[in-house]
């Protein structure tokens, strides 16, 4: 996977994730997620890393299917 050049949203990972964006803004203030900080309100993400932090994560099959196909929808090629 080239998922270092690949970026996604805010929302996008939120999306991903299944959170909210307050729980996204936590994961940044743990250094749970690494992040780009382009300006005041744009922040990126590489696809890399949401991959990274699925595979830490425990999720329910049915979890892994939504993150599956939401990855997909997103370009992001990953098997949970």
């Amino acid at each position: 996977m080239e998922g270092s050049k690949l970026f996604l949203k805010s929302d996008e990972v939120a999306t991903i994730l299944m959170i909210s964006k307050r729980t996204l803004q936590n994961y940044r203030s743990d250094g749970r997620l690494k992040y780009y900080k382009l300006s005041r309100k744009v922040i990126l993400y590489r696809a890399e890393d949401v991959v990274e932090l699925l595979k830490q994560s425990w999720c329910c099959s049915y979890q892994k299917d939504r993150v599956n196909a939401l990855l997909r929808k997103y370009g992001v090629i990953y098997k949970c």
